[in-house]
């Protein structure tokens, strides 16, 4: 069990990595769409960032990693659905408005690394909550 839980946080981490470099390349031809405080060249790098650092934080095994990665990689599967099946104005917060109605090859990889990520997040918790002994109960 201990393996599978190790493959699984390897695989999570690999995922977000891919990701992360994904949104590295494609964050320069971003960053002519602009909001009134960021780009979304910026955006793209604040989600590798946040991907490179939930991969950093997998390695050390702490607890909460795993749930920081799955949110981190729903969030972003989240975003790129979402923003590819409705125009998402968020310049009243000075963000962007993000549509992009088409999915190309990088879009289609960023979404199944996050995809990916999220599902073996969520079975590296499950497996670690698996293998505790349950509680004797109190009467």
């Amino acid at each position: 069990m201990r393996a599978l839980r190790i493959a699984l946080l390897l695989l999570t981490a690999a995922a977000l990595v891919v990701n992360a470099v994904i949104h590295l390349r494609l964050a320069g031809p971003f960053d002519g769409i602009a909001g009134a405080l960021v780009s979304q060249g910026t955006l793209f790098r604040i989600q590798a960032a946040a991907n490179l650092a939930a991969a950093a934080l997998l390695l050390t095994r702490t607890r909460w990693a795993v749930a920081l990665a799955a949110i981190i990689a729903a969030g972003g599967l989240a975003l790129v659905v979402i923003t590819t099946l409705v125009p998402l104005d968020l310049s009243p917060i000075g963000l962007p408005f993000l549509f992009e109605p088409v999915w190309y090859a990088d879009k289609v990889v960023s979404a199944v690394a996050q995809a990916v990520a999220l599902v073996a997040a969520l079975s590296a918790a499950a497996a670690a909550l698996r293998r505790r002994p349950a509680e004797p109960v109190q009467p």
